[in-house]
Formats: C-alpha cells, sequence, structure tokens
C-alpha cells in the first residue's frame, strides 16, 4: 500500500473549522475527476460516492470536456491524472489554476518519480496520489487537500518547499517561465503587479537568481516545470 505524507497540518486549524468558516467536511465536496480512461473515471467516482461526503458532478476522459465543464460548473476539487498524454494535464493543471484559482487540484497517477511530483506541484496541483493507493484511503487524503494541506508520495518532496519558497512563490515562478508578464501573472493569481515583483524577488534571492530568465532556467533544471 502507498504511503503519504502530509504538509501543512501543524497550522490546519480543527476539522470542521477553516478560516473562521465551516470546513470541508462539514459539506459535500463537490468533484470533477478526469482520466483518459472510462472504467478507472467510473470506479473512482463510485468509491468517492459510496464514502459519503462527495458528489461527483464532473466525469471527463478528454482535457477539453473537463476545463468545458468547469466554466459551466464550478467544483471544489479536481481529480486528475498530469501523465495520461503529453503534457495533456499539466496543462489542464495549469489552465485550472489560472481561471478557478479556488479550486483544489489533486493528481492522481501511477507515476511517483520526484521530477513528476515536483512538476504538478509546481505547476498547481495541491495533492498528488499515486494509483497504488487504497480506495479506502482516498477520501480522507482528498479531504485534507480540500482543507489546505499538501498531500504527496512518501519518499518524495516538494522541490520548491526544498528551495524554501513558498506555494505562491511557487506559483508566480511557474507562470513566469511559461512567458507571462507581471501583469499577466497579476490577473492569474488575483494579485497585484507590486505583490508579482515582491515574489519574484524573493524567489531570486532564494535559489539564488539574478532575473526571472535564470529562476526560470532553475526550475527547468530541476524538473519543477516542463
Amino acid at each position: 500500500m502507498a504511503t503519504i505524507d502530509v504538509e501543512g497540518l501543524a497550522s490546519r486549524p480543527p476539522a470542521g473549522v477553516l478560516d473562521g468558516h465551516r470546513g470541508a467536511r462539514d459539506k459535500q465536496l463537490r468533484v470533477a475527476i478526469y482520466d483518459a480512461h472510462p472504467l478507472f473515471v467510473d470506479g473512482m467516482a463510485e468509491t468517492l460516492v459510496r464514502s459519503g461526503g462527495f458528489d461527483v458532478i464532473i466525469r471527463a476522459t478528454t482535457s477539453g470536456q473537463l476545463l468545458h465543464a468547469l466554466e459551466r460548473t464550478p467544483v471544489d476539487v479536481v481529480l486528475l491524472e498530469p501523465w495520461g498524454q503529453p503534457a495533456d494535464g499539466i496543462d489542464s493543471i495549469v489552465a485550472i489554476r489560472e481561471r478557478l484559482p479556488s479550486t483544489a487540484i489533486v493528481a492522481i497517477s501511477c507515476k511517483s518519480e520526484p521530477r513528476h511530483v515536483n512538476q504538478a506541484v509546481a505547476n498547481g496541483a495541491q495533492g498528488y496520489v499515486t494509483k497504488d493507493t487504497r480506495g479506502s484511503d482516498l477520501p480522507s487524503l482528498i479531504h485534507l487537500v480540500a482543507e489546505g494541506s499538501t498531500v504527496l508520495p512518501s519518499g518524495t518532496s516538494n522541490g520548491a518547499a526544498k528551495w524554501g519558497l513558498t506555494r505562491r512563490e511557487a506559483e508566480v515562478l511557474a507562470l513566469a517561465a511559461r512567458g507571462s508578464s507581471n501583469a499577466a501573472i497579476g490577473r492569474a493569481l488575483f494579485i497585484t503587479v507590486r505583490t508579482v515583483k515582491f515574489h519574484l524577488r524573493n524567489v531570486n534571492l532564494k535559489i539564488g537568481a539574478s532575473n526571472r530568465t535564470e529562476a526560470a532556467h532553475q526550475a527547468l533544471h530541476h524538473g519543477l516545470i516542463s
């Protein structure tokens, strides 16, 4: 059975309370599932529905289906396979993070190499669960991510965290490395241009880069972005 490392538990509020509001476990989580294999999508949906606490409202077998459905029907959590087709799932993670920044994203994959985990997290996934995880463990892992924790396969660590980058700094770095301007990054993350510059300055200081181009090169070298 796969084991899981969970980051952020020390600062996470008690179950049922999140930032002064009722937490994710006090309501049914609205879920979207995307994988190229319909049997896997249906099986995961059945597992979540039978566990209680989940309403699977989107089942997609292409990224186009997923993104189109999300435009019409927002959800709390998206579960997706980042590596089903070349870059398809990673592009979906980036698109969801830009368009729906409050939506939690959990990557579910058969790949567990650190470079795959780091790339998914750097591009916006808050959780990464391998497909050998027991179905009975999946609901609690999804709830942890929905409540603000980072869930990763045991034995791996967030590459951005190794650098001391915050989640927001990693998101800014990923967008900057893709060529987004400061204004575009600000719009995507709902922050000001001044805040974008602040995060980029911190990124450069932490990883020893002199500018955003060098920072992007470092991120590519360490497999954080494609």
